[in-house]
């Protein structure tokens, strides 16, 4: 039982959302503070789960899982009912962690703490309906705009903003950068399960365009990201190794998804990107020329 719940927890999804908080953690400078840190790090981690429970869930409820073996309802591991009450133990988590996020951040500002306890909410809210509800947004092709806004542009950029209090146009680059890269990951996995997400009127936005418009899609989500990267380093004068090493891994990704054709050959891949996307950070974090 406990083999299967830490399946349903997928843990190698965290890495992206621990790289959000740390890339928006550098990007303010001198205004760093551990306890801030911790908190951001466990809330995202928590978010995270939310969002990858919810998936069993409601693709469970809808019938889409069931031709996969490593999902933990559709293989009777886990009943209906424990991974609902497992969803709801982990908002409530992730809700008080945010609270003591924002204590943290926002001791004298009540009116910030307000706005940014209902982005957390909202944030909540969307992990769920991800793929749970007559609704799920995440079987009408919105997966990726949602990705995209809350593993890029609301993580960084909202990450930043916890420590500095300000939001600087140089913030954003990066965040966009990263934000593609999380977009990829998804989409990768879309790709995977297009034949089967189409015959479970599952619409991702890899379903519509198809096997190959999906891959130009990916080329198109790494090219932007390196882009974005790039075009930050070269405005703020800021240096390190992440847009070389964006560019390496771009290439070795794009090559190996054009051969992949096994479901066991996508999973290494969304491990690759999905570290690597990791990686790009850390190498971010360390700048060069100090």
């Amino acid at each position: 039982m406990l083999k299967s719940w830490i399946s349903a927890l997928r843990l190698k999804t965290l890495p992206l959302a621990i790289g959000a908080i740390i890339l928006g953690s550098r990007l303010p400078k001198l205004s760093f503070d551990v306890t801030i840190f911790g908190w951001a790090i466990l809330t995202a981690v928590l978010l995270q789960i939310l969002s990858n429970l919810a998936n069993d869930y409601g693709d469970f409820k809808k019938g889409t899982d069931s031709h996969r073996k490593d999902r933990q309802l559709a293989e009777g591991n886990i009943s209906p009912r424990a991974m609902l009450i497992a969803m709801i133990i982990t908002a409530a988590l992730s809700l008080c962690s945010g609270v003591f996020l924002l204590n943290a951040s926002f001791p004298d500002d009540l009116r910030t703490w307000i706005l940014f306890f209902g982005l957390g909410v909202f944030s909540i809210i969307s992990a769920i309906v991800y793929t749970v509800g007559k609704k799920a947004y995440g079987y009408y092709g919105l997966g990726d705009l949602f990705v995209f806004l809350f593993f890029g542009l609301v993580a960084v950029v909202g990450t930043a903003y916890l420590y500095s209090h300000e939001i600087k146009s140089e913030y954003f680059l990066p965040a966009i950068a990263y934000g593609c890269l999380c977009v990829g990951v998804l989409n990768i996995n879309n790709i995977r399960d297009l034949d089967k997400d189409v015959l479970n009127n599952k619409i991702t936005l890899a379903a519509q365009l198809g096997r190959e418009g999906a891959t130009n899609y990916q080329v198109f989500l790494m090219i932007a990201a390196f882009l974005s990267l790039s075009v930050h380093h070269l405005v703020t004068a800021y240096f390190s190794l992440a847009p070389l090493a964006l560019a390496l891994l771009a290439y070795v990704h794009i090559n190996q998804l054009r051969k992949a054709s096994t479901e066991e050959e996508f999973n290494a891949l969304l491990k690759f990107l999905s570290l690597g996307s990791l990686g790009i950070v850390l190498l971010f974090i360390l700048e060069l020329f100090l």
